[in-house]
């Protein structure tokens, strides 16, 4: 069984102990399962990402059977594979031993029946508590824990009562890999994250996107606090659509611009006036990795200012997109 992690508690997600309940699956059912909580954790299963409670290791996962045993012994009578797969993932997460603030509340969602929480979740939710964007990874709906059964995915406002306090916190439930970007764009915006800790979320939040190393939010006319929700906007649509609207589209840059419009971002090529401008061109040019790009579309925030130049999808990059230019506007 793995030792604490040593670090920082800047830690995000928290394991729900009572997903790993599979007493009333049947093998076909307890096989996938795994292999979808496997899927779920393969991405963060890292101390400085993903935390779990001690006592997950005793939740009773089996008939008679608690975790510790079911993944530790060829015995347990989990899948070899996925039992394996499992073990090594949940090996790499951060282990917590319960504080004061960590006893399971009562907890609901819009106004419906009251439930205790498990320690993963009351964990979760006591960090929330504190201003932190917690994460709680629930599972697939096939091992939803009873007290969170029914709720959705994504960011919830849970009611939590302590038995002293009794007041809403904000906290997002994981249950599949989709669910983690929109969990990582929210706390750009959640927490006010500051210009010097932007970079350190952008690989989890945009996973399609590059970013050159010379980006400094300075080069912007507006207030960072201005710039930040368009900013995460602009690039969460980058990240989801470009690549993909582009193909579709068959290179038509009306349609790309219409879609992206319809979206609620302003994003167009760099017109023919501005590639015949030598000087104005080579602004667009920016060095990655030691190779040159052309950073030939942009993003505007308001028409006179405030823009985010990014390149075709690169094929040397599995077609992801480089953000190359942050700035108040290019000559042209």
């Amino acid at each position: 069984m793995p030792n604490e992690h040593d670090g920082d508690d800047d830690y995000r997600v928290v394991l729900d102990e009572q997903c790993l309940d599979w007493r009333l699956l049947s093998p076909d059912a307890l096989s996938r399962t795994l292999d979808a909580l496997a899927d779920l954790l393969e991405p963060i299963a890292d101390g400085r990402t993903t935390a779990l409670m001690d006592l997950t290791y005793e939740v009773e996962c089996l008939p008679s059977l608690k975790l510790a045993e079911a993944l530790y012994s060829s015995r347990g009578g989990l899948p070899p594979d996925e039992r394996r797969r499992l073990q090594v993932l949940l090996d790499k997460c951060r282990v917590l031993e319960p504080e004061t603030a960590d006893l399971p509340p009562q907890t609901r969602l819009n106004d419906g029946q009251w439930h205790e929480s498990s320690w993963g979740m009351a964990h979760a939710l006591a960090r929330g508590a504190e201003g932190r964007s917690m994460s709680c990874l629930v599972g697939p709906s096939s091992a939803s824990p009873d007290h969170c059964a029914g709720w959705p995915s994504g960011w919830l406002a849970v009611e939590r009562d302590t038995g002293s306090l009794r007041h809403q916190v904000d906290v997002h439930l994981l249950r599949a890999p989709d669910d983690l970007v929109s969990f990582w764009r929210a706390i750009f915006t959640r927490e006010q994250v500051t210009p010097d800790r932007f970079f350190t979320l952008t690989e989890s939040a945009f996973p399609r996107l590059l970013f050159a190393s010379s980006l400094r939010f300075h080069h912007f006319r507006g207030k960072y606090t201005e710039i930040l929700p368009w900013l995460v906007h602009l690039l969460g649509l980058l990240n989801d659509h470009f690549a993909e609207v582009l193909s579709s589209c068959g290179g038509d840059q009306k349609k790309v611009r219409d879609h992206f419009k319809a979206l609620g971002a302003d994003i167009s090529p760099e017109s023919p006036n501005t590639k015949k401008n030598a000087k104005a061109w080579e602004q667009r040019t920016v060095l990655f990795q030691e190779e040159r790009h052309r950073c030939e579309w942009h993003g505007k925030r308001l028409w006179d200012r405030d823009r985010v130049h990014f390149s075709l999808p690169l094929q040397a990059h599995d077609g992801r997109v480089l953000i190359g230019i942050f700035t108040d506007h290019l000559d042209t």
